[in-house]
């Protein structure tokens, strides 16, 4: 019976760990697709902008 719980036990933190990977994978994809999307969308300025005090 005690070999059963450490069993089960033991198969609900690899579980936890599997899901906790996945996340991270697609958290990682979506942060890298938003990235590379944000970069296409991004326009450049026109004039860069003036260094300190301008009169």
């Amino acid at each position: 019976m005690l070999a059963l719980a450490v069993v089960v036990i033991s198969g609900v933190f690899v579980l936890a760990a599997m899901v906790g990977l996945a996340d991270a994978a697609v958290c990682f994809a979506c942060w890298g697709a938003a990235r590379l999307i944000g970069e296409s969308k991004r326009q450049k300025p026109e004039q860069t902008p003036a260094r300190g005090i301008t009169a």
